[in-house]
């Protein structure tokens, strides 16, 4: 009989991260397009048109329109609210924020990040009693724990996912610098 070695799974790497500092086990080990990403894409895409009310297909294509107008190529295409447009599943509410009884959050935000700006993130802190931001700052990316390498932000994180331990004050971190504008 033969066995193989455990697979480390992205929830090994988060718990040794705060303890050995690698990143390694903070990714996934598949490509990007690979099956696995999918399933994180398929999850993903669960949570954000399973989480409260959607907009309809003809305001997804109003806006649509609009972007077009104003950006023949725009980068950000709407693409992420078209999906949950013609979602089976429509829940009625959103879950009401700030239960002064639900234990605090770590918000994590890249300064410049176009799909959630860092304003949406303090703007939640205000509703979320306790909790705290997590910022890096001179980043464009959207996503920041796990995927850009930087021991600030996911230590901060890791800590919080393995320990439960919220920073005592809000964490500003360093980020890789903006590209240069020509």
């Amino acid at each position: 009989m033969t066995f193989l070695p455990r697979r480390v799974t992205v929830p090994d790497g988060i718990r040794a991260h705060p303890h050995d500092g690698a990143i390694d086990g903070l990714r996934l080990p598949a490509p990007f397009d690979g099956s696995a990403s999918r399933n994180y894409e398929a999850a993903n895409r669960i949570v954000k048109c399973a989480d409260g009310p959607g907009p309809a297909p003809a305001r997804i294509l109003a806006d649509r329109c609009r972007l077009h107008r104003l950006a023949p190529a725009p980068v950000l295409t709407g693409m992420e609210a078209a999906a949950c447009a013609y979602w089976t599943y429509r829940p009625a509410h959103r879950t009401a924020l700030g239960n002064p009884g639900a234990p605090p959050l770590i918000l994590v935000s890249s300064v410049h990040d176009p799909v959630t700006p860092a304003e949406g993130a303090r703007a939640l802190r205000r509703l979320l009693p306790g909790s705290r931001i997590v910022t890096l700052d001179d980043d464009y990316s959207h996503g920041v724990f796990a995927s850009r390498g930087n021991g600030c932000v996911d230590t901060t994180a890791a800590a919080y996912l393995v320990d439960g331990t919220v920073p005592t004050a809000d964490v500003r971190c360093a980020g890789p610098g903006l590209p240069a504008v020509n």
